[in-house]
């Protein structure tokens, strides 16, 4: 398999770091990292949307440029090399708009997605509930039929991200009780900015916020339904592989990275030959994540992701984020890593904000436990 770039992705990569440096973007990430509060890049975002940038991968007449998937990676990993906030972009377009792009009627696309790839509204993804994380078979949010055709939501969602930026959510919700726990779900893309839902955050290690979202009558059409009525369970699971990529957490591990050599090279510290060697070690992994990224987003441009493939790329590139910043403080010393200010303060943020960041990118997503059972299952013991 040929990872190699052609001459017209170099060019594009060209244009996008040219993007990227041209004064409107640079003014508005300055005034983003002057703010105390979490980022809030949409922005940054509008502006990508106006020159096709923030769904790249998307037809034109979604407002994308039609390039291919490993081109819209190109652009995330531009995003991450020049400090522009991605987490955002990537529940709203690679998670929520991916599987919309893959499974919605055309007239849903139109109505979701053009507006997503403008940079004019935003999504987020409701399943995790305090009692249904990784099994969402368990799921006790409900929606009811009403009278008139629409749907009443009732219910709790936990641990959803970037959702007071967000116009929409993806929910997973009971529509019936027939059949296995696995039957009698919907997906409904659920208007937040309604009566009957409220947002309340919940802390985190992380710089950046959680939400849970209290459900109390929140109302949907019935043509917000995605895919069939009671038939959520393939389009869940189809979701998590476009999850299971591993390309935002490659994208952090590498900046982490690149952040973490800079350092060595300021301080003298790359002349230390048992140091030089730690950061080509994993500097040779950050080469083979990218690579499994790069395999996964291949499969995904031809319609069929293997699940283990997937589970591979987001295990590895999860347990890599937090062996790149672990490696980091000890080489630096952590009371050095506390010094470099908040978790937003420069171009990459600082690695004290990372070592309470890494943790979680080996749950969200699916745990790396359950990736490693992944692998065994479907892998390992099913070539048995």
């Amino acid at each position: 398999m040929d990872f190699s770039f052609t001459e017209q992705q170099q060019a594009f990569r060209t244009m996008v770091r040219t993007f990227f440096e041209s004064d409107s973007v640079q003014a508005q990430l300055h005034q983003i990292k002057q703010r105390p509060e979490e980022y809030d890049a949409r922005s940054i975002y509008r502006l990508m949307g106006e020159q096709g940038l923030l769904a790249a991968n998307w037809p034109t007449e979604l407002g994308g440029q039609g390039r291919t998937m490993l081109e819209s990676a190109i652009v995330a990993e531009e995003m991450s090399r020049y400090g522009i906030p991605e987490a955002l972009q990537v529940i709203s377009v690679q998670i929520v708009g991916m599987l919309l792009f893959l499974s919605a009627s055309e007239e849903q696309k139109k109505r979701y997605l053009l507006p997503m790839a403008r940079g004019e509204e935003f999504a987020c993804v409701l399943y995790t509930e305090p009692r249904a994380g990784s099994d969402l078979g368990s799921l006790e949010t409900r929606a009811e039929r009403q009278e008139d055709g629409t749907y009443a939501i009732y219910g709790r969602k936990v641990y959803s991200m970037k959702t007071h930026l967000t116009d929409y959510g993806l929910c997973a919700a009971r529509t019936s009780n027939k059949g296995s726990k696995y039957e009698g779900l919907t997906l409904f893309m659920l208007p937040l900015r309604q009566e009957g839902v409220s947002l309340q955050p919940i802390d985190s290690m992380a710089d950046e916020s959680f939400y849970q979202v209290l459900l109390d009558g929140a109302r949907v059409d019935a043509d917000a339904i995605i895919g069939d009525l009671d038939g959520a369970w393939s389009l869940i699971n189809k979701a998590l592989a476009v999850e299971r990529t591993g390309l935002d957490y490659y994208v952090r591990a590498q900046r982490w990275f690149d952040m973490i050599w800079d350092q060595a090279m300021n301080s003298g510290q790359i002349e230390d030959d048992t140091t030089l060697i730690e950061l080509a070690r994993l500097s040779s992994k950050l080469d083979a994540s990218r690579f499994m990224t790069y395999r996964v987003l291949e499969q995904l441009q031809k319609g069929a992701v293997e699940e283990v493939v997937a589970a591979t790329s987001k295990w590895y590139a999860s347990e890599l984020a937090c062996e790149v910043v672990f490696t980091g403080t000890e080489l630096r010393g952590f009371e050095a890593c506390m010094a470099d200010g908040h978790g937003y303060s420069d171009l990459y943020g600082s690695l004290e904000a990372a070592y309470r960041e890494t943790p979680g990118l080996t749950i969200s997503a699916g745990s790396s436990e359950m990736m490693l059972e992944t692998i065994a299952q479907m892998g390992l013991m099913g070539n048995r």
